[in-house]
């Protein structure tokens, strides 16, 4: 929006400084509030992430500041809006959505669907075609766990997978520089970590992914050949029943027996990812800003 001149301030809780000052610069300002966080996640329930950055719950931010919309886009495919979330969502104004079944949740507010933010068309690839000729990659979907318990464990469970020519991407974070680094120095083949997920996706044939990531959802509907390594460790909840119907996975028990499998033994999907409409999305935000600015006089 800032490309299209809108006048925006973006605040990150997880790097921003002072969270707090930069909040209460905004207080009595016109403005609009835009989120992609869980509306109930705080500093309590956001223990998981590491950090000592002061997190405030969208909820807080919308009874504070009062902005004349509050607009809310989830930043997760997998669990878009929680089910403890649901009775909260008539707070916000308007809610973009990243995939067609989300309409449903036009019974507790107004709904626009505006496709996946990270499907973005590119001008060139990420890394050359040379980079990766095995056409397959593993997105890591335990960044945190690795992070605290260290790299080299992380490098020595997916030894297998690496061995067998597969490429790794990191989740956007800090401390990736780092263990980039580490797995480069073992020869591992590594896409930036800040590079959009999809636009790696869309280089390869195969996707591996674990830890319930919604790199699945994301894979399976940009037709690609997905493969679930399943971990105890990880798996909270059954994988199996968490993507049921999202698409066709297989299924792999341990990193050994995801580096056995080959590309042709595993079965596309159909490509269905919806590109990010942009101006859908301002206009949709500019209108119901301007039409909550009409009936509050």
């Amino acid at each position: 929006m800032i490309a299209q001149g809108d006048p925006c301030v973006e605040i990150d809780m997880l790097h921003h400084p002072d969270v707090v000052g930069a909040l209460r610069a905004l207080e009595g300002k016109r403005l609009v509030f835009i989120t992609s966080a869980h509306p109930l996640y705080d500093d309590q329930n956001f223990f998981y992430y590491k950090t000592h950055r002061k997190i405030i719950s969208a909820l807080h931010v919308i009874s504070t500041l009062k902005p004349v919309a509050a607009v809310y886009y989830p930043h997760d495919l997998k669990d878009p809006v929680k089910d403890e979330e649901i009775p909260y969502l008539p707070l916000f104004d308007l809610f973009l959505s990243p995939l067609p079944e989300l309409q449903a949740l036009e019974e507790y507010l107004p709904v626009k669907q505006v496709g996946w933010i990270k499907r973005l068309r590119k001008t060139k690839r990420v890394m050359p075609k040379s980079f990766n000729p095995g056409g397959a990659v593993f997105f890591v979907g335990a960044n945190q766990y690795y992070i605290t318990n260290g790299m080299d464990l992380f490098y020595l469970t997916y030894k297998p997978l690496f061995d067998a020519g597969v490429a790794v991407k990191l989740a956007r974070g800090h401390e990736n520089e780092r263990f980039e680094s580490l797995l480069r120095l073992h020869g591992v083949k590594v896409y930036p970590s800040a590079a959009n997920s999809v636009h790696v996706m869309e280089e390869n044939e195969v996707i591996y992914s674990e830890a319930l990531s919604s790199v699945v959802i994301e894979a399976c509907r940009l037709g690609k050949k997905v493969c679930y390594i399943q971990n105890d460790t990880f798996d909270y909840r059954d994988p199996k029943r968490e993507f049921d119907g999202v698409g066709k996975i297989t299924w792999a028990k341990s990193p050994q027996q995801a580096a056995r499998l080959r590309a042709g033994a595993m079965r596309s999907n159909e490509q269905s990812m919806n590109y990010f409409d942009m101006e859908g999305a301002r206009a949709g935000i500019l209108d119901v800003a301007s039409t909550r600015e009409r009936t509050q006089g």
